[in-house]
């Protein structure tokens, strides 16, 4: 388990280059780096502490009612929390991205991307949840247009398995 450290910086280093080229046409130029440089210049580098703050800050928002308050504050955390799980999905996407033959040789290894596969889901769920919950907001606000607009990309985004979101 000491190599986990090396593994997890290995995975953000991939991340960044992948979350880059999934985002955009990919270049024909391997040092390329400039989508990836527009997206931490837009965005930063989002850590899990940064975006576990920025989740409590909406969460306490968006409870006490704050809609005007919460609607960026959620925004601001679904972006991050976005950002966070592609970094962290792209650097398990060579293993996926990886022939039959060089997968199997992989071993056992395998168990070891299953926590980090598992974080990008989690902040995906948190992703579609803060969208959710913009769309209350605006919803409050009087706002049925952009809460449409919300509640539909959301539902489009939101897992079969989470059913408190999907429920009326």
């Amino acid at each position: 388990m000491r190599s986990m450290p090396l593994l997890i910086a290995s995975l953000f280093v991939l991340g960044l280059t992948y979350s880059a080229a999934a985002q955009t046409k990919p270049s024909d130029d391997p040092f390329d780096t400039s989508a990836a440089q527009k997206k931490i210049a837009e965005l930063g580098v989002p850590t899990t502490a940064s975006v576990a703050d920025l989740e409590k800050q909406a969460g306490d928002l968006f409870t006490q009612r704050d809609c005007g308050k919460a609607i960026p504050a959620l925004e601001r955390f679904a972006r991050q929390a976005n950002w966070l799980a592609n970094l962290v999905a792209a650097g398990v996407q060579p293993f996926y991205s990886a022939s039959y033959d060089s997968r199997k040789n992989f071993g056992t290894g395998v168990s070891e991307l299953v926590p980090y596969e598992r974080m990008a889901n989690e902040y995906k769920s948190k992703r579609d949840r803060a969208m959710v919950m913009q769309a209350e907001c605006v919803i409050s606000l009087g706002q049925k247009d952009r809460a449409v607009s919300l509640l539909v990309r959301s539902l489009d985004l939101i897992s079969i398995d989470d059913r408190a979101r999907r429920e009326p």
